[in-house]
């Protein structure tokens, strides 16, 4: 089974190093955990007791927190907060309160990796104020832009902030992270439990996929029309370990984080019927099945 830092917790991620991304669930998740060095937010913002802060944010149902742990050592923190004020596309507003790394693992991506992480986790927008030139530069890195006009959230009485657009999340990418995709869509169903309606992966005892963050939601199970691409005349795919037969309906396509073996990033998205019910992702080049997502027992 996988393996968690300190139970309860979802583990998102983990580098080759040993490093974990995790997302706190409860304050008393970090009663096995020490604080490790951190300078910015103690010096420039008066942040004196971290642990305080943490467990203060973690009593807080509208805040996801995500940790980068080290040996039971906080390395790397993430703080978002659900924004009050409502997307003119009715989406949710998530803000990114801070971030923040260890000076002794600064410039080695981690705190793009927490990012990463938590967007994938989160529905909807992030907005954020950069507290300097520096910070803006980091969040420009990561999508966010200077809100216009045509902005899906009226920014107006809060200057100074930059937004990052659900639609441009899958622009964002990890380095050198093992992702654990059950963990990702078992946490985004805890929080989004009616925009959900897929159950975690899981296959026999192996609970981890490499380097894949498939999310998919139920208002978005058809992305990009179905209409919009013609799926394989023959959906009985291949003859490898890898691959399934079905008979499956064609809702849409949607490009993964990771390639497939064979190099491709696009996939078809099937709805399954019959024993296994639940969405197919079918390599759009070599018909491989990359990823399946069973649906939950909507009658219990």
């Amino acid at each position: 089974m996988l393996k968690k830092v300190v139970d309860q917790m979802f583990e998102l991620a983990r580098t080759d190093d040993g490093i974990s991304f995790c997302k706190l669930e409860h304050a008393f998740e970090l009663d096995k955990l020490k604080i490790g060095e951190f300078s910015y937010f103690r010096k420039y913002l008066g942040m004196a007791d971290y642990f305080s802060n943490f467990n203060s944010w973690l009593k807080r149902p509208t805040v996801a927190l995500v940790l980068a742990i080290s040996d039971n050592t906080v390395v790397g923190w993430a703080m978002n907060e659900k924004w009050s004020s409502p997307s003119t596309d009715g989406r949710p507003v998530y803000v990114l309160r801070g971030i923040e790394v260890s000076p002794q693992l600064a410039r080695r991506g981690v705190g793009k990796n927490m990012f990463f992480l938590i967007a994938n986790v989160l529905l909807g927008h992030v907005i954020t104020k950069p507290v300097n030139k520096n910070a803006k530069l980091f969040f420009e890195s990561l999508n966010f832009v200077e809100p216009s006009s045509i902005s899906p959230l009226n920014l107006g009485d809060y200057p100074g902030y930059m937004i990052l657009e659900e639609g441009k999340k899958e622009l964002l990418s990890f380095e050198d992270i093992s992702v654990f995709e059950t963990n990702i869509m078992s946490c985004k169903a805890k929080i989004f439990p009616k925009e959900i309606n897929l159950e975690p992966v899981v296959s026999g005892v192996n609970t981890v996929v490499s380097n894949e963050c498939v999310a998919t939601e139920k208002s978005n199970i058809a992305d990009g029309g179905a209409d919009s691409v013609t799926p394989p005349d023959d959906k009985s795919v291949g003859d490898s370990q890898d691959t399934v037969v079905f008979d499956g309906k064609f809702v849409g396509e949607q490009k993964m984080m990771s390639p497939c073996k064979c190099g491709h990033y696009l996939v078809y998205k099937y709805q399954v019927t019959g024993k296994k019910k639940g969405t197919a992702f079918i390599c759009a080049s070599c018909n491989i099945e990359r990823y399946f997502l069973p649906l939950k027992n909507l009658s219990k």
